[in-house]
Formats: structure tokens, C-alpha cells, sequence
């Protein structure tokens, strides 16, 4: 009894003793546990870049900078693949970019030959200023190469965009120092997920942006796409855009009044486009016959246009527009001159023109387009605002049955880009006029053109 007796006094004890030790080790891990949450609290708070990601990183391509709006006769000179990015990324909190910067453009070469006649030079064809002289013509520019530097940024009150882009594009001739040529000098504010607030020099409001075919001639077909100084309001809400604009008067020099342009623009599912546009100005004169013996009559010059792109079933695209107005429509919207502008009475002068086209892919790097436009003057014009493109090249038309009166172009082409950086098309076009008189001149002309982007 004494020998079990003591047997159990120890073992008691050696039970007291290892359930004193571990406790002593379950404290210790306690307390290691909460070392290494405080060390992880204090790593979540510091600003830190995630693995994988620094804070300002280099990036070929224009990353997600790539919201400019492209004119569809434009395509050829753009591309989202060019360009350097640089893209700031602040924390591990925000992992997408905050700030983009890119930088982008190509260099360009245009080889035009003219048959039978001269009518454009370098990057263009110019049904207006045909002129069977007899000969054939050839000329080279790189007038069209292109750079620009576009921006991104996220802000306390919405996400602001700028856009600076230029060409070497003057107003004619081959000069071996070309002057620089802005074409686009714009800030948007996207003051809400749906309202944007763009300033400065960009697209036309009331122009087709998204209606025709790729073209190598830089004049592209006769419904017109340029830029002009603005104020725009923008709104959209998924399929749906709208826009109404203040933008530089037509006639600045003898108005008080800005134009004032609007456009209406719904995406449909499968490809397809619809787009309204309209655009007013103040015709307003001060009397003076600066436009030739016949003065401007104080009115409004305006115009409407319409169109609509629609996807064949993922092989091609048909697109078509139409602009009709007075004053505005020939003054503005079409790139062909040897129009008045104005009547033989002195009011806005009425006009309408159309355009349609075709492109669809011969192969994974070769698109075909093919487009008609066509530009009729319905009314007797101002016969001395016809501008410098009567026969012979004379300063004014001698009456005014030497003004434009139809005007017709044919483009065809064929675009071939093997990679990336790299682009080369191949055209064809075909124009004519005739005046008020009856007589007419008609011309073709072949280009080939390359565009290398960096």
C-alpha cells in the first residue's frame, strides 16, 4: 500500500508539472502570433506596388489611352498599336493606371500619278480643279506624316483627356521645310459617367465621322471630316451619343454670332450605325462685296446630313451619307471647291450631296474599299465666288455658267497591312464636273502610299 501510495503521489506531480510547460508554450505562441499580425498591419499600411507591377512602368502600344474618336476615311492613318505609354500606378490600393501618357504617330510617303491633266499633287486628288493640259504628272510628298501625345488622368472630380496632334499638311505645294500643321488641340472632362465637356480644336460636330471607306487619297471622299476651335457638351448612355456644340463662326471676320452644331449618334448590336447631324451659321454681312459683286444677304447658312454603316453579316460593311443645306453644305461639309457658296442673289446657296461605299477583307491583312460621292449645286451662283478654278486657271470664271455645277469621284483601293507597324494601299480614282454651261472636265489618277508607325 505504501509502494502504490507513493506511485500515485508522483505521478500526480509529473501531471502537474507537463501541464505547467504547456502552458508555458501555448503563452509563447500567443505572443508570436501577435508579433506577426502587428508586422502584417504595418505592411498593409504602408503605400506599397503590388508584385509583378512598379509604380511608373513603359509600354509599347497605347495601353488603355485609346478613347480618341477616329474618322472612318481617316482609318488608314490610325492605328491603337502604335505609340509608347507611360502609366503611373500609385498604390497597391489602385492597380489600374491613374495616369497615362502616349505618344504616338507614323511617317508617311504618298506617290501620286496623274493622267491627263493636273488636278492635286502629292496626297490628293482634286476633282475641281481637273484641267486637261494635255500631259500626265507625277509627284511625292511626306507631307502627311503624322505624331501626336495624348493623355489620361483621374482626378477628385472626373477623368480628364488632352489630345495634341500634328501633320506637315500645308495648303499647297512641296516645299523641301514644310510647315508644322495642327490638327487636333482638345481637352475632355468627364464631369459624370455619361457628361463630357470637350474644349479646343477637334472633329467637326455635325461631321460623318463614323460614314465612309478608308482612302489614301488625304481628301478621301466628298463628305468632309475636318476639325474647327469648339465648346461641346456630350452625352452617352450605351448605344446612344449626343452632342451640341458652340464652334468657330464660318464667317469670323463679319459675324457676332458662333455656330452652332448638334449630332445624334445610336450603335445598334451587330455592327451597324445611324447618325443624324445638323449645323447652323450666321450668313450675316456688312454689305461689302467680299465675295465677289454680289454681297452676302443676312441670313442663316445650314446644313443636315445623315448616314449609316451596316455590317454584312461580318464579311463587309456598306456605309452611305447624305447632306443637304444652304450655304454651309458647300462652304463646309464638302472638300471639292469651285463652288459660290452663295447664290446669283446673294443668299446662302443650296446644295446637296451623297456618298456610298463598300469595304470588306480579302484576307486577314488586306481590306478592299470602294466608294461613289457626288455634289450638286441646285441653284445659279455668285459666279465670282467660284474661287480660283475656272479653265485655264483663271482668277475668276469669266460668268457664272463656268461655276461648278455637278461633281462626281470614284475611289477604289486596296489596304495591306502585314504587321503592326506597317501599312501600304494601293488606289485608284476617277472624277468629273460639269458647269452651268453644259462644257466638263473628267480625270483620273493612281496612288500608292505607305505608312510606317512607331
Amino acid at each position: 500500500m505504501t509502494i502504490l501510495r507513493k506511485a500515485l503521489l508522483g505521478g500526480a506531480a509529473l501531471a502537474v508539472m507537463t501541464t505547467g510547460a504547456q502552458a508555458d508554450e501555448l503563452t509563447a505562441l500567443k505572443a508570436q502570433l501577435e508579433a506577426l499580425q502587428n508586422r502584417v498591419d504595418t505592411m498593409e499600411s504602408a503605400p506599397a506596388s503590388y508584385e509583378g507591377k512598379s509604380l511608373l512602368t513603359f509600354e509599347r502600344g497605347q495601353a488603355s489611352n485609346t478613347w480618341d474618336v477616329v474618322a472612318s476615311k481617316d482609318a488608314a492613318s490610325t492605328n491603337k498599336d502604335s505609340g509608347f505609354t507611360v502609366a503611373v500606378t500609385p498604390t497597391a490600393d489602385m492597380p489600374a493606371p491613374v495616369a497615362e501618357v502616349t505618344v504616338y504617330g507614323y511617317v508617311g510617303a504618298h506617290l501620286h500619278y496623274a493622267f491627263d491633266g493636273k488636278h492635286g499633287e502629292g496626297n490628293s486628288f482634286s476633282v475641281s480643279t481637273l484641267s486637261n493640259d494635255g500631259g500626265d504628272h507625277i509627284s511625292l510628298t511626306a507631307q502627311q506624316s503624322r505624331f501626336g501625345i495624348k493623355s489620361k488622368i483621374d482626378t477628385a472630380i472626373g477623368q480628364i483627356r488632352t489630345q495634341i496632334e500634328a501633320d506637315f499638311t500645308p495648303g499647297g505645294g512641296n516645299a523641301g521645310s514644310l510647315p508644322i500643321r495642327l490638327r487636333h488641340a482638345v481637352g475632355h472632362w468627364d464631369m459624370t459617367p455619361n457628361w463630357t465637356f470637350t474644349a479646343g480644336q477637334y472633329w467637326y460636330t455635325a461631321a460623318l465621322l463614323p460614314i465612309g471607306v478608308s482612302t489614301v487619297d488625304f481628301n478621301g471622299a466628298l463628305l468632309t471630316y475636318s476639325r474647327t476651335s469648339q465648346f461641346r457638351l456630350s452625352y452617352a448612355d450605351g448605344p446612344l451619343s449626343w452632342a451640341v456644340a458652340i464652334e468657330n463662326p464660318t464667317f469670323d471676320s463679319t459675324t457676332n454670332m458662333p455656330n452652332i452644331a448638334s449630332y445624334l449618334q445610336y450603335d445598334i448590336a451587330g455592327g451597324h450605325t445611324l447618325i443624324v447631324t445638323g449645323e447652323v451659321a450666321d450668313w450675316f454681312n456688312d454689305g461689302l462685296p467680299s465675295n465677289g459683286p454680289v454681297a452676302h444677304n443676312d441670313e442663316l447658312g445650314w446644313a443636315i446630313q445623315a448616314g449609316a454603316n451596316f455590317n454584312l453579316a461580318d464579311v463587309a460593311t456598306l456605309t452611305a451619307g447624305v447632306g443637304y443645306g444652304e450655304g454651309l453644305l458647300t462652304n463646309k461639309f464638302v472638300f471639292e471647291d469651285g463652288f459660290a457658296n452663295v447664290d446669283a442673289a446673294g443668299d446662302p446657296l443650296e446644295a446637296i450631296a451623297f456618298t456610298v461605299g463598300l469595304s470588306f477583307g480579302l484576307s486577314e491583312t488586306t481590306t478592299f474599299n470602294a466608294q461613289f460621292g457626288y455634289i450638286n449645286a441646285l441653284e445659279e451662283q455668285d459666279f465670282a465666288g467660284c474661287g480660283s478654278t475656272a479653265p485655264g486657271g483663271a482668277a475668276a470664271p469669266a460668268s457664272s455658267d463656268e461655276c461648278k455645277d455637278k461633281l462626281y469621284k470614284v475611289t477604289a483601293n486596296v489596304m495591306w497591312q502585314p504587321v503592326k507597324q506597317m501599312r501600304m494601299g494601293w488606289e485608284v480614282n476617277w472624277g468629273q464636273y460639269t458647269r452651268f454651261d453644259g462644257t466638263s472636265e473628267d480625270g483620273a489618277s493612281a496612288l500608292f502610299a505607305t505608312w510606317f508607325f512607331f
